[in-house]
């Protein structure tokens, strides 16, 4: 973590860095549960977002009292979808001029697969615009791994529980769940190479790590803390 790029990382894009470790955490337990290569992918969770150097503030998480707009125009979608969606293969240039291993390299360019970013798919969808079966689309490739597969689904888990106010147990559960099946559906684990028993095994380790992150906190009374 004192490596000049993390330095980097946590002062121009702190809520990157904080969401970086966040994953890192997750993903170290998840790769745990089933026996594969943790401190590969403990050290490529730290650097997985990096291309967000880039451009900092275009994420939210580095944002401050902003709300996302909801008046985007056909033409603001896809030039801000093309701005998020960049992140990735920036991050595999940053990661290549500082001279990561090819190993943290190839995970940070699988991270996302072929996903699409989302909330500009909707908005294009809502505003009408022709949308070819490539738009709104990571580059990928699709997780080749099992590192890079829990490295996908770390990340993804932990941006969704952050949205969330207030979480309970009931929400992490659902939110783990529903983040599995999505990248099933869309096939981002085809390649991956894990297994049913091992897909179940990583959604406990998520939900129990997530449990762990969001706890709700007893609140003591005066007397109590006396």
């Amino acid at each position: 973590l004192s490596s000049p790029l993390l330095l980097k990382l946590s002062t121009e894009a702190p809520g990157t860095f904080h969401h970086s470790l966040n994953v890192s955490n997750l993903a170290q337990k998840a790769a745990k549960s089933i026996g594969v290569d943790s401190l590969l992918i403990r050290t490529a969770a730290f650097y997985h977002d990096i291309g967000k150097l880039k451009n900092p503030t275009m994420f939210i998480e580095n944002q401050s009292n902003c709300e996302i707009p909801h008046s985007l125009d056909g033409q603001s979608i896809k030039r801000n979808a093309e701005e998020i969606i960049s992140h990735s293969k920036d991050g595999v240039l940053i990661a290549e001029k500082n001279g990561l291993p090819e190993e943290i390299i190839d995970l940070i360019a699988q991270h996302h697969g072929t996903t699409r970013a989302l909330y500009f798919y909707e908005k294009a969808r809502e505003q009408g615009l022709k949308i070819q079966k490539t738009d709104f689309r990571y580059p990928g490739p699709v997780p080749l791994t099992r590192e890079a597969a829990i490295l996908m689904l770390a990340d993804s888990t932990e941006a969704t529980a952050r949205a969330f106010p207030n979480l309970t147990q009931e929400k992490i559960v659902n939110i783990v769940k529903n983040t599995i099946e999505d990248k099933i559906a869309e096939k981002q684990l085809k390649k991956s190479g894990l297994s049913e028993s091992n897909i179940a095994s990583i959604r406990r380790s998520l939900e129990n790590t997530l449990f762990s992150i969001y706890h709700q906190r007893i609140a003591y009374t005066k007397d109590d803390q006396n």
